[in-house]
């Protein structure tokens, strides 16, 4: 694996763990949602190759942080519904990732300086 793959799925989870945390502590969702877009864009314009990979590894934070929320509850294992519920929280990051690779091609990074 290279180097700017590792620290691309390193940033993409801590990312996706801070996104979880503003989640589980009031955030709200249109917030959450906004997070998710924004740093989706970010992993994209970074590493456009295989964008897909980091909208999961960036989104399933949310969902999971959720869901055994919600399954710690006093009052009991709530219905499947709701357990399914937050998973409409990976398209953010998805149509993130894809608008940032889309973003890149628009717009390259400046080149790096010759060496003399």
């Amino acid at each position: 694996m290279r180097t700017a793959t590792l620290w691309l799925t390193a940033l993409a989870i801590v990312l996706g763990f801070i996104t979880a945390y503003a989640a589980l502590h009031g955030a709200g969702d249109f917030l959450v949602y906004v997070l998710l877009f924004m740093f989706g864009g970010l992993l994209g314009y970074i590493g456009p190759e295989a964008p897909w990979r980091w909208g999961l590894v960036l989104g399933i934070w949310v969902p999971i942080a959720e869901i055994v929320y919600r399954m710690s509850l006093p009052a009991g294992a709530p219905p499947p519904s709701q357990l399914l519920q937050p998973l409409i929280a990976l398209v953010p990051p998805l149509l993130g990732v894809y608008a940032g690779m889309i973003f890149r091609r628009w717009l390259p990074p400046p080149a790096a300086p010759e060496e003399e």
